[in-house]
């Protein structure tokens, strides 16, 4: 079966605050169907002399691979926005390919359209 890699970045307004909300994320994401894994995204920018390799990470960036089914996709996309409003701050970012969601202050039924939407351009409907 097919994945898809989603990057997920998680905004707030402090490093340490960012941090801890990637932390939770993270262990929520893991027991989600359809999320095949979940890993910090490696920072681009160049460690500092003396640092070990993969020792950088992206700040509030998880890669969660996938199962690329729509269905499996709408069920993580719908267990960030219930995360992020369990939160009630901050906001966090999904790109899949060239595509990108940002899930803020949406209402539960803003987020499940805003959600649905999105998962319909990554799998068009059968027409």
């Amino acid at each position: 079966m097919d994945t898809v890699v989603v990057r997920i970045v998680t905004i707030d307004d402090d490093d340490d605050a960012t941090e801890e909300a990637t932390h939770r994320l993270h262990r929520e994401l893991r027991r989600l169907d359809g999320v095949r894994s979940v890993r910090p995204a490696e920072s681009a920018t160049v460690a500092p002399d003396g640092a070990r390799a993969g020792e950088l990470a992206e700040l509030g960036t998880l890669l969660a691979a996938l199962t690329a089914q729509a269905d499996l996709v709408v069920g993580v996309l719908g267990g960030v926005g219930e995360w992020q409003r369990r939160r009630g701050r901050g906001r966090v970012e999904v790109r899949i390919g060239e595509h990108e969601l940002v899930v803020d202050r949406a209402t539960a039924d803003e987020q499940r359209r805003l959600i649905e939407a999105f998962v319909d351009r990554l799998f068009p409907p059968e027409r």
